[in-house]
């Protein structure tokens, strides 16, 4: 498994793990238990399988090419899913209430679309990753 590969795992598997907190702490605290998506602050632990280490070469060609096509789908999904609840919000607030909307409702909104963009990330950098054939 490469560096970045691992470093694609990490983001999948703490963008999941930080959905699932939430939904978790929702029961308990409510609109507060966005704060579970602190758990998006270990997506910097990536950063220690990418250490140089020597001589060695850690990140190739493929992997900032692989890199740079899943970030870019990454905010893509992103942005339009933000683009679609927007649309959604605003309808939503013009029939109900008066054109209000709350910033705990814009608060969910930054860190849903955070933690979509590194899932989708990470989803398409492991993907890529696993369906190619190794050279050996």
């Amino acid at each position: 498994m490469s560096a970045m590969e691992k470093v694609a795992w990490t983001e999948l598997l703490v963008s999941i793990l930080a959905v699932i907190v939430v939904l978790i702490l929702y029961p308990m605290f409510g609109s507060n238990a966005h704060a579970g998506f602190a758990v998006l602050g270990f997506l910097v632990c990536s950063l220690w399988f990418i250490k140089r280490r020597g001589q060695k070469v850690v990140i190739d060609e493929r992997d900032h090419a692989i890199e740079k096509r899943s970030t870019q789908i990454g905010v893509e999904t992103a942005w339009m899913a933000t683009f679609l609840a927007l649309i959604g919000i605003v309808f939503w607030t013009n029939y109900f209430n008066d054109g209000m909307v709350t910033t705990r409702l814009l608060t969910w909104l930054i860190w849903i679309q955070f933690a979509i963009c590194y899932g989708v990330k990470g989803c398409v950098g492991v993907l890529t990753y696993r369906g190619q054939n190794r050279a050996s």
